[in-house]
């Protein structure tokens, strides 16, 4: 009899152990309260509370409120452009930059000139433009999630190639890091200098409210660095004679001013260069700028939470 008892005592102990063991280890715990699912998880960090409703849909969020260990915890957003936003939710503000775009461009010898001021540069343009990908964003967020008013920080990568159109008659020629232009008897078909570039934005995001449909709205604005490569410039004759093919020196590295907004999927830009593209022999300087639109693949294939 005592050797049974001892044999029970022992089992016992062997199961509270392995009880304790597995509270000790659980990772979440899950609350019936009103008819809704709380489940609370959470690691060393912090602690993280979700909410279901009778039939097992996850309640959205209206507020959120994480308990730390008395440190701040930032986080940055890290995303690729061709992922479902869904993939990067949180931040209170959405993936900014399209990851494609098509530009409209213009060269003028004063900075955000409206007017076409091309006097001296004998710039055309009509057909002038860029397009380009982002190969990568990241989001760092300055206000809690949830909160209407959202502000956030935006930081990429874009890879680009952009042409600019001369008038027809007018043949160029680089020296050194200034541009002459002479006149030609034959007419250009094709008359223009390409290169391209990489860019790297940083923009200043404002969600107005945290929409979390497909229509989210943003407004963002900021500077972007470039650094130019590959410039070529092609004069093709209109009917005769060999076409004229050369390298071309554009300033390697350019500045911008930029500003935009979201409409879901659809960002539209406007961006102005502070630095010039090129300066001619005669002290003149050309300045570009833009108005673009594109399409963030991310944003367009979201899913909601």
């Amino acid at each position: 009899m005592i050797m049974k008892m001892k044999r029970t005592a022992a089992l016992l102990m062997a199961t509270m152990t392995v009880l304790v063991a597995g509270a000790q280890t659980k990772k979440d715990t899950t609350i019936v309260f009103n008819g809704q699912r709380i489940v609370v998880s959470g690691n060393a960090a912090d602690t993280q509370v979700e909410v279901y409703n009778a039939q097992g849909t996850q309640l959205r969020k209206s507020s959120t409120t994480t308990y730390v260990d008395g440190q701040e915890v930032e986080r940055v957003y890290v995303t690729s452009p061709f992922l479902p936003s869904s993939y990067t939710n949180g931040a209170g503000v959405f993936p900014t930059l399209p990851t494609v775009w098509y530009a409209f461009t213009s060269t003028d010898n004063k900075i955000g000139s409206t007017a076409n001021s091309s006097a001296g540069l004998h710039t055309r343009g009509s057909g002038s433009g860029e397009v380009g990908v982002t190969v990568f964003e990241g989001i760092c967020p300055l206000t809690p999630t949830g909160r209407k008013g959202s502000l956030g920080l935006s930081m990429g990568t874009q890879v680009y190639m952009s042409w600019n159109n001369f008038q027809t008659g007018v043949l160029l020629e680089g020296q050194g890091n200034h541009v002459s232009f002479a006149q030609s008897a034959a007419k250009a078909a094709t008359n223009r200098i390409t290169y391209t570039g990489i860019r790297v934005p940083l923009m200043l995001v404002w969600n107005p409210l945290e929409t979390e449909g497909t229509m989210a709205s943003q407004i963002f604005l900021g500077l972007s660095a470039d650094i130019r490569v590959g410039g070529k410039y092609r004069f093709t004759p209109e009917e005769t004679g060999d076409p004229v093919e050369r390298n071309f020196r554009v300033n390697p590295v350019g500045l911008n001013a930029e500003m935009g907004v979201n409409f879901g999927p659809l960002t539209i830009t406007s961006r102005v260069g502070l630095l010039p593209l090129f300066k001619t022999t005669d002290g003149k300087k050309a300045y570009t700028s833009s108005v673009g639109i594109g399409i963030n693949i991310g944003q367009l294939f979201r899913k909601g939470k």
